[in-house]
């Protein structure tokens, strides 16, 4: 029988190794950098810059949005793997598109928080919000500020109609409206209201769907992101929404499960399908849309991937994805290996400027004819389905994923400070683990026992 020392030494041995572990973590995110990183190196004249990221044919836009302990920040890579632009002067950046036209000047939506007296008599809050749409070239930084609301919620998403018309998912009232950023005046274009009951989705009125996406399509038709009913929409202009066009049902999280910033893939392209980051689901996923509905076509995931919000797939039939819990935007090849990646704290969109906007040029799954790969349940099995089974990394995340709801595991993830990762997070909970064992043991051996009132044992 061991003795209570060799037990000692068991767990403050354990309490040490997994110190370590931390310890890492946290030098290897210093190492990688972070937003202190990137700002100090956009501070450095243009020739003194070091590459952080591999050389890649064009220029990469990404947008952050905030955790404990780090700052939001679009950040613009270089070619050469250098950083060309950095910005933190927001508290979360969302969507981010290129302009038209231009090869260097991107527009994106971010928001900061105001104090009550700024706030209009309307909020009725302690504290509101300033979304702002706002333009900026990269290479030079001129910066035009486009639009600006107040509100009680963050705006994630707009989608350009022409030179002075923005259509807007206006996450505060749950609907989708058109703005004229000349006059100000606004065209409301749906209310989510008219076609769901409020009983479902997240808490009403402050966070009912979390409509995150709109974009309007070549057809004339908008198709909305309602995170909070695990659905995308599509209204028609005359019509309104169309049912039979639903993708995905509250709850029915085999199919989607609080995905983020859907991408319509077009007829002419190899569609009709839609490319989305399934959040909670840790996947990214592609359906295609036939006489039945819609169907999955496509899966990816690797052991890091922790909670996606964004996928794009480009010309070249590759896929730009956002890993915002794996702190890093991956570029993955028709293979489904990574050829490209860069570390960045908690990004949401990315965008590369030598592509069409978002998924606008690439070619649906189907008609590339790529394979899934990882964690594709919601696909027919593939010979990559083994990976599922046999990578040990895949394989905690699916048990714990079986026994925590991902909304925790996530939402755990998503509030530690930026450096901490899923497996910090694992780290952790065994730390206090160990520590209640620990004390349970060290009570046993004591001279007191569990009683009401607390006594010493005779």
């Amino acid at each position: 029988m061991p003795s209570k020392r060799t037990y000692r030494f068991v767990f403050v041995a354990l309490l040490i190794v997994s110190s370590g572990f931390l310890l890492n973590g946290y030098l290897s995110s210093t190492a990688r950098g972070g937003e202190a990183e990137l700002a100090r190196q956009a501070s450095l004249p243009a020739d003194e810059r070091t590459q952080v990221a591999a050389e890649r044919d064009g220029m990469t836009v990404v947008t952050t949005s905030s955790r404990p302990g780090s700052q939001a920040e679009l950040a613009a890579f270089n070619p050469n793997g250098t950083v060309a632009y950095y910005n933190d002067s927001f508290r979360k950046f969302f969507d981010v598109d290129p302009v038209p036209g231009t090869t260097r000047t991107v527009e994106y939506v971010a928001s900061r928080n105001l104090p009550s007296a700024e706030c209009p008599i309307e909020a009725a809050r302690e504290e509101c919000i300033l979304n702002a749409v706002v333009r900026v070239n990269v290479s030079t930084g001129e910066t035009t500020h486009v639009y600006e609301r107040v509100t009680h919620k963050d705006w994630h998403d707009v989608d350009r109609l022409g030179p002075d018309r923005l259509l807007v998912a206006d996450i505060a009232e749950d609907r989708v409206f058109v703005v004229n950023t000349t006059t100000g005046m606004q065209d409301l274009a749906w209310d989510a209201q008219a076609d769901y009951p409020i009983k479902g989705g997240g808490f009403y009125p402050d966070d009912w769907t979390h409509m995150n996406d709109v974009e309007r399509l070549d057809d004339g038709r908008i198709m909305v992101g309602l995170r909070n009913q695990d659905q995308v929409a599509f209204l028609h202009p005359e019509q309104g929404l169309q049912e039979n066009w639903t993708l995905g049902s509250e709850n029915d999280h085999d199919v989607l499960y609080e995905q983020h910033n859907p991408d319509y893939i077009p007829e002419s392209e190899g569609g009709p399908a839609v490319l989305v980051a399934d959040s909670e689901n840790g996947r990214v996923i592609e359906y295609q849309r036939t006489d039945d509905g819609w169907n999955a076509s496509w899966a990816w995931a690797d052991s890091e991937l922790q909670w996606p919000r964004d996928a794009d797939r480009m010309p070249n039939g590759h896929t730009l994805i956002t890993d915002s819990n794996g702190n890093r935007v991956v570029e993955i090849d028709r293979a489904g290996d990574v050829v490209w990646s860069v570390g960045i704290d908690t990004p949401y969109e990315a965008e590369r400027l030598s592509t069409p906007d978002e998924s606008e040029g690439g070619e649906s799954a189907q008609r590339l004819g790529l394979d899934s790969r990882g964690d594709t349940a919601a696909v027919e099995s593939t010979g990559e389905e083994e990976q599922r089974h046999t990578n040990p990394s895949r394989q905690l995340w699916n048990l714990i994923q079986g026994l925590v709801p991902s909304l925790i595991v996530n939402g755990v993830v998503f509030i530690m400070p930026a450096w901490v990762g899923f497996r910090d997070v694992l780290t952790v909970v065994g730390m206090g683990f160990v520590t209640f064992v620990w004390a349970v043991a060290e009570f046993r051996w004591s001279a007191w026992e569990l009683r009401s009132p607390l006594s010493r044992r005779r």
